[in-house]
C-alpha cells in the first residue's frame, strides 16, 4: 500500500513557519523510508527547491521500492531453485551408498553428475551474491539449450528414485529441439515435473516423457 503525504501551504503564503513545517515533513518522510517504508511519497506544493527535493525524494523511494521487490522475488525463486540440485545430489549419493555392487562406470557417471549439480549450486549462489548491490538488476544470460540433453540429464538423476518407487520411466525424445533460455531454469522445471510424477505415482506405475519440436 502506498502512503502519500501532501506538504503545504504554498511558501509564498505561509512565510518562514510554513517553510519550517515543510522541512520537518521532509525529514519525517526520510525517517520513514530509513525504517523501510519504501512506499512513502510526499507532495510538496510550490516551485522552489523544496518542491524539487520532494520530486527527487519520490524518485528515490520508487527506485528503492522496485529494488526491494526484485530482491524479494529473487530470494524466493533462488530458495526454490536450490532444492533441485540438493535433491539431485541426495538421490545420487544415496544410490551410490545403498548399492554395494554398483559397477565403476556407473559410479563415475553419478559422481560426474554430482559435480554438475555442485556447479549449479555455485551458479545459484553467485546470483544470490548480486543482492549485495543496491542497483541489482539480476541480469540473466540466455543461451541455445538442447532440450534433449536437459531431459536426459534429469532422467539419469531420477532413475534411482524411480527404481526405489517401482516406477518405470519411458522417454521419447526428438533430436534438434533447441530453445533460447537459461539451462538451469529448464533443468529445474523438467526435474521437478518428472520427480513429482514419480513420487505421486503408484507402485508399478509408469511415467512417459515425450519431447517434440514444432
Amino acid at each position: 500500500m502506498m502512503r502519500i503525504v501532501a506538504v503545504g501551504p504554498d511558501p509564498a503564503v505561509g512565510g518562514a513557519p510554513a517553510i519550517v513545517n515543510r522541512i520537518t515533513s521532509v525529514l519525517k518522510a526520510i525517517e520513514s523510508v530509513r525504517e523501510g517504508e519504501y512506499n512513502y511519497r510526499i507532495t510538496i506544493r510550490g516551485k522552489d527547491e523544496l518542491a524539487l527535493l520532494g520530486d527527487e525524494f519520490n524518485s528515490l523511494t520508487s527506485r528503492l521500492h522496485e529494488t526491494e521487490e526484485i530482491r524479494r522475488r529473487f530470494v524466493a525463486d533462488a530458495s526454490h531453485e536450490l532444492k533441485t540440485p540438493l535433491a539431485s545430489i541426495r538421490l545420487l549419493t544415496d544410490s551410490i551408498l545403498q548399492n554395494e555392487h554398483m559397477d565403476m562406470p556407473t559410479v563415475r557417471e553419478f559422481i560426474a553428475d554430482i559435480g554438475s549439480e555442485a556447479e549449479r549450486l555455485s551458479r545459484i549462489t553467485a546470483k544470490l551474491m548480486t543482492l549485495t548491490r543496491l542497483d541489482s538488476k539480476l541480469s540473466k544470460e540466455h543461451s541455445s539449450v538442447d532440450m534433449r540433453h536437459v531431459v536426459n540429464q534429469s532422467l539419469r538423476m531420477l532413475r534411482p528414485l524411480a527404481k526405489s518407487n517401482s516406477v518405470t520411466l519411458h522417454a521419447d525424445l526428438q533430436t534438434g529441439c533447441v530453445v533460447d533460455a537459461l539451462e538451469d531454469d529448464l533443468h529445474h522445471v523438467v526435474f521437478n515435473l518428472v520427480e513429482n510424477a514419480i513420487k505421486y505415482n503408484r507402485p508399478g506405475g509408469d511415467v512417459f516423457i515425450r519431447l517434440t519440436c514444432s
